[in-house]
C-alpha cells in the first residue's frame, strides 16, 4: 500500500527519476526525430520530439504508480495516454515540462532542462530543474530554500545552498520588442528567439545562477517553465515582478497560463531593469 504523499517525499522520489529521464533524452538526442510542429508563434514553441513524449510518459507512470492520490499535468497532455487516470482536483499536483527548450534539444544543443513543479492546493511548494548536459539540479522546496547539487544527489540534505549571481549586465527577453529596445540602453540585451546565437550559449534561465545572465523579461511568460524558474530565483535571492514592478500572485495561484514577468538576480538589478523600462 502506498504511503501518503508529502512535498519532501515527492521531491526525493523524483530526483533519481529525473536523472534517468535526462540520461534517456541525452541518449536519444543525436538521433532524435521531430514530431509535426505544435501550434505556436515561433519555432521555439512549435518544437516537439519523441523525447518530450517519452520523458512525460515515464514520469507519469512513476507518479501514478507510487502516488495514486496525486494529480499530474504535463506539457504534452493532449497526446498523453495516462492523463485520464490521474485524480483531478487532488490537493497535490505535479506539473511537468518534459523538455524545456525542445528547440535547443532538437538542434543538438545543451541548454535544455526538465522542469518539474509541485503544487499544494494550487500554491507552488517545490520546483526542480534538472539540466542533463550539466548533470546539475537547481531547485527550491518550501521550508528548505533554494538548493543545487549534481546528478548523484538523491536526498535534500545532500544539496548545497543556491544563490543568484548578479553582475553580467546581460538580459534576455521573449516576445517583447518594445521592452527590448528600452533595455538595450542600459544592458546587453537579446531576444531569446530573434537573436538566437548558439555561440553565445545563453539560452536558459538557470544562467541566473551561473553569473552569465542578470535578468529575463516577457509580457507572455508561460508559468510551466518561466514562472517555475522564477520561483527558484526568488528563493535564491533574486526578484520577480510584473513589468511595472507590481507583485505577482503566480506562486500562490499557479496554473496553466501566461503572465507578464520580470526576473532579476538581485533587488539592485531589478530596480535598474524597471528604470530602463520606464
Amino acid at each position: 500500500m502506498s504511503r501518503p504523499a508529502g512535498v519532501d517525499r515527492l521531491v526525493e522520489h523524483f530526483l533519481p527519476l529525473l536523472v534517468t529521464a535526462g540520461d534517456y533524452a541525452l541518449a536519444l538526442q543525436p538521433a532524435i526525430r521531430s514530431d509535426a510542429a505544435k501550434a505556436g508563434p515561433n519555432a521555439w514553441v512549435q518544437a516537439v520530439t519523441d523525447a518530450d513524449h517519452g520523458v512525460q510518459a515515464f514520469l507519469e507512470v512513476a507518479t501514478r504508480g507510487a502516488f495514486p492520490d496525486v494529480d499530474f499535468y504535463g506539457e504534452e497532455q493532449d497526446s498523453s495516454r495516462n492523463a485520464r487516470y490521474f485524480p483531478a482536483g487532488a490537493d497535490l499536483k505535479v506539473w511537468l515540462d518534459p523538455i524545456n527548450g525542445t528547440f535547443l534539444y532538437r538542434g543538438q544543443r545543451p541548454g535544455w532542462d526538465i522542469i518539474l513543479g509541485i503544487t499544494e492546493r494550487n500554491a507552488l511548494a517545490a520546483v526542480i530543474s534538472y539540466m542533463p548536459a550539466r548533470g546539475r539540479f537547481y531547485l527550491a522546496v518550501r521550508g528548505h530554500g533554494a538548493l543545487t547539487g549534481d546528478r548523484h544527489c538523491q536526498r535534500l540534505e545532500q544539496f548545497g545552498p543556491l544563490r543568484t549571481r548578479p553582475g553580467s549586465n546581460t538580459c534576455l527577453t521573449y516576445r517583447a520588442p518594445a521592452e527590448l529596445a528600452r533595455l538595450r540602453r542600459a544592458f546587453e540585451a537579446f531576444d531569446i528567439v530573434e537573436d538566437d546565437d548558439p555561440a553565445r550559449g545563453i539560452d536558459n534561465l538557470n544562467d541566473l545562477f551561473t553569473g552569465r545572465l542578470d535578468a529575463f523579461l516577457s509580457p507572455h511568460a508561460d508559468l510551466l517553465d518561466w514562472g517555475a524558474i522564477a520561483y527558484v530565483v526568488v528563493a535564491a535571492g533574486g526578484v520577480a515582478s510584473g513589468l511595472a514592478g507590481e507583485p505577482l500572485e503566480i506562486f500562490a495561484n499557479y496554473g496553466l497560463r501566461t503572465t507578464p514577468l520580470v526576473v532579476s538576480t538581485s533587488p539592485e538589478v531589478h530596480a535598474r531593469v524597471l528604470s530602463a523600462l520606464r
